[in-house]
């Protein structure tokens, strides 16, 4: 009897194991596969897209773009999308988990220690690739940090400067 109960226990734990084993490899797989995808997009936009791209009417919340400054804006909209920027920055002026994209370019802001910054197009890229360098008064520290961290935006320039032209974009 004790055998087979022993047995009984071993196959659960194994069949849970391979459940959970299952599980952790279809994340591993899908996260691949968004990161895959994205370094595609990116690198098989021409030159040519780039700078013909036709000129995007924003939504209400936004600055309607034109020309190659508004196709880096709408790749930088499309990165706001689809890394998920939007979960925490909105572009209508209210404050979420992160600061609000409307109207932050070249604005003064508040740093966590009190002392004051300007948000220009190096503040806004080092806030991007280092978010816990310099915090914003009200927010806490680690947050995008722990958000963004899977993406290498380090190792993404081009991503980075699409971000802040978007970010410039949201008055």
């Amino acid at each position: 009897m004790a055998a087979s109960s022993s047995g009984d226990g071993l196959v659960s734990w194994l069949i849970g194991g391979l459940g959970v084993g299952g599980i952790v490899l279809g994340l591993l797989v899908g996260a691949y596969e968004i990161g895959y995808h994205r370094g595609h997009e990116a690198a098989g936009t021409s030159v040519a897209a780039t700078t013909t791209a036709p000129a995007t009417t924003a939504t209400s919340a936004q600055t309607t773009t034109a020309g190659a400054g508004g196709a880096t804006a709408a790749r930088g909209q499309q990165l706001y999308t689809a890394d998920a920027c939007s979960s925490c920055h909105s572009l209508t002026g209210a404050n979420g988990v992160g600061p609000t994209f409307k109207g932050l370019a070249g604005s003064t802001v508040t740093l966590s220690d009190g002392s004051t910054i300007r948000a220009d197009d190096a503040y806004l890229a080092k806030s991007i690739t280092d978010p816990d360098a310099e915090i914003v008064k009200g927010f806490q520290k680690g947050v995008m940090l722990a958000a963004i961290s899977s993406f290498d935006l380090n190792g993404k320039p081009q991503d980075v400067a699409a971000l802040v032209a978007f970010i410039r974009a949201q008055r």
